[in-house]
């Protein structure tokens, strides 16, 4: 139901107009980036923007005690997770905060029946044009083009009155660089090759994507290749990481387990088929991950090749294979017009997340649902599903294609998600120290988000991976010629495990320790421009698991594939089967497992040779206790097992 002011009086009475002499100041500025002005095109001031205020929630300040306390192996209120409800009451706006953002939207002249409020009281919408949007933020709004060619609305800057950056998170569309302008009707625009901002399933963003190694077999099997334990230094499979890892042959299906794919980006069921009969016989022909639908997401065939199969076969092989009969759920993401972004997926597990009908941060990149555009998805799936216990997802960015505070906003997403018991597990990323695609920045902490092509420059971390209230996994591989129960070192094979720290988060307070250990003992010698050396941001990753030539069928043919992309579902895998105990035994899943993680890292199997090369350096270095490459190292279930079993 649409929730008008003027309808539903929430406003107290007597709300005064803020006073002129109220100072304006800078609330939020990006400069630079890989945008050009069009100074033959300028913006017509009568056009209209769709405009979201974002309200500052309550309490976010002790949601990182909050989440401590439930999660913690030492407090006495380990395991006791709160509901949606609960988290959405605790964290919702406060009404002062709502009553002083809509006194001065009125006061500047937006009518109070074009001001709406989100069912989650998250949200200001109204409609405006550019130039009352132009009065009410001090700003110049811009036309820019990207290197795709396509039109960009956007200002440099923007500022509000000081007295409200209390109570303000964010405004969009704003300094973010991707706000479309549809001043010509449909038929009469370009094709969009490609999304002018980043988005996950885009088959030409490699950067997270898989690596294809060499053709095993094609369409028939190829009984001149064993799969054995005696050659996993050279063919990984399931029983391959069940000896790396100590893991059993699941027996249990009492939790639940789901991995992300962002529309192209599909699996083939004959693909799993194929998998299943070359590498894993004891799963059933035509098992499949049970499909959650998210705004219109579809397991499409029109497209199969490597980039858009490649991902979602290798995440659902092994997620399958290591936890049958324990179902894998499948969240497919974004109709086939659109796509999905990572907040496409959080709306649809988290409704506090939602805006008002659907339309999240347009201005960075995330596709507007219900989806104006001719075949487009005509619904929002706000808060559909229930979230999984445990939540892989093989994508990500760089930290500084978003703004800070779009990042932070998304990151107390995480934060709420393991209040409520979800571990969320994002891979690190496959090219070192360098970011997306190998690109590193070339400004000091990665300011404005410019690139080059890799050979040198500043080390670019990735998102979300630096999201303190996440799991970020590296890659290892078997050493070239050992045995499977030899120690593994930093994957250095056709990708390099993404690590190093955040420009934006803090230091958590699990992490202190290790990261300060590290900074003391083994601290690299490079300038304090090439990354953020500081000691008191968030290092990553946390862990590691395999990432080098694991055996996945795709498109009909057996083949090797590297990445961070495996490691991330082999680590959530791990993760469901202590799970499944705990279940088991009557206790809850064990949520956010970072503070577990680093209080206990004996249980993990340390890894000290190998290094994440990038920007033109040999990057950092895997030694003794956490490390910039492989985080505490690779699991060990039969150690961390009994941890999890120990506590409440």
């Amino acid at each position: 139901m649409r929730l008008s002011f003027t309808l539903v009086g929430v406003f107290a009475a007597g709300v005064l107009a803020l006073p002129a002499s109220v100072p304006y100041v800078v609330h939020e500025k990006r400069s630079g980036g890989s945008w050009s002005r069009n100074e033959k095109f300028k913006p017509n001031g009568r056009t209209t923007l769709p405009v979201w205020v974002g309200l500052k929630q309550s309490n976010l300040d002790h949601g990182h005690e909050i989440l401590m306390d439930i999660s913690s192996p030492n407090s006495e209120n380990y395991g006791k997770h709160l509901s949606a409800d609960e988290v959405a009451e605790m964290f919702a706006p406060s009404q002062a905060s709502i009553d002083a953002v809509h006194s001065w939207l009125v006061a500047s002249g937006v009518e109070p029946a074009r001001v709406v409020l989100s069912p989650g009281r998250h949200w200001l919408k109204f409609n405006a044009t550019i130039a009352e949007v132009e009065s009410l933020l001090q700003t110049e709004y811009k036309y820019y083009q990207n290197l795709s060619g396509q039109g960009h609305l956007a200002c440099e800057e923007y500022s509000i009155p000081k007295t409200l950056q209390q109570h303000i998170d964010l405004i969009m569309p704003t300094v973010h660089f991707d706000t479309k302008l549809f001043l010509e009707p449909e038929s009469k625009r370009k094709k969009r090759n490609a999304p002018a901002n980043f988005q996950p399933g885009d088959p030409s963003n490699t950067g997270f994507m898989p690596k294809k190694g060499k053709t095993l077999s094609g369409p028939t099997p190829d009984a001149s290749v064993a799969y054995t334990l005696a050659n996993c230094n050279q063919f990984v499979t399931p029983d391959c990481l069940r000896a790396l890892y100590n893991l059993p042959n699941g027996t249990l299906a009492k939790s639940s387990y789901a991995v992300v794919e962002y529309t192209p980006q599909a699996y083939l069921q004959s693909d799993l088929n194929k998998f299943y009969s070359t590498v894993s016989r004891q799963i059933p022909q035509g098992t499949g991950p049970l499909f959650d639908s998210i705004d219109g997401g579809v397991d499409q065939t029109t497209s199969q090749n490597f980039n858009t199969n490649g991902e979602s076969d290798l995440d659902l092989e092994y997620a399958i294979a290591l936890v049958y009969p324990q179902k894998v759920t499948l969240y497919q993401t974004g109709d086939t017009v659109e796509s999905g972004s990572f907040n496409t997926f959080l709306d649809a597990i988290d409704g506090s997340y939602c805006t008002y009908q659907g339309g999240d941060n347009a201005a960075q990149g995330d596709p507007t649902y219900p989806d104006p555009n001719t075949g487009g998805y005509k619904k929002h799936d706000c808060g559909r599903y229930t979230p999984a216990s445990v939540i892989s997802a093989s994508y990500g960015s760089n930290e500084a294609d978003f703004t800070a505070a779009y990042e932070q906003r998304q990151c107390n997403e995480y934060m709420k998600l393991g209040m409520q018991g979800v571990t969320v597990l994002y891979s690190s990323g496959d090219s070192g120290v360098a970011g997306n695609q190998g690109q590193c920045c070339t400004t000091a902490s990665c300011a404005g988000g410019t690139y080059n092509n890799g050979g040198s420059g500043i080390f670019n971390p990735s998102f979300p991976g630096t999201c303190p209230y996440v799991t970020s996994v590296g890659a290892t591989q078997i050493v070239p010629g050992a045995s499977v129960t030899a120690p593994e070192e930093a994957c250095q094979t056709v990708i390099y495990s993404g690590g190093g720290f955040s420009n934006v988060f803090p230091l958590p307070s699990y992490q202190a320790t290790a990261v300060n250990d590290y900074m003391t003992k083994h601290k690299p010698n490079y300038t304090t421009t090439q990354y953020n050396a500081s000691g008191k941001v968030r290092g990553y990753p946390d862990v590691s698991a395999n990432g080098a030539n694991y055996v996945v069928a795709v498109d009909g043919t057996i083949s090797t594939i590297y990445g961070t992309s495996a490691s991330s579902p082999t680590f959530g895998a791990v993760v469901t089967l202590i799970n499944e105990q705990r279940i088991n035994a009557g206790k809850a899943p064990v949520g956010f497992i970072n503070p577990t993680l680093y209080a206990n890292p004996g249980m993990m199997n340390d890894i000290t040779s190998g290094g994440n090369p990038g920007c033109g350096t040999p990057g950092f270095q895997a030694v003794a206790g956490w490390d910039p490459v492989t985080g505490l190292g690779t699991p060990n279930y039969e150690k961390m097992l009994p941890v999890f079993m120990a506590l409440p």
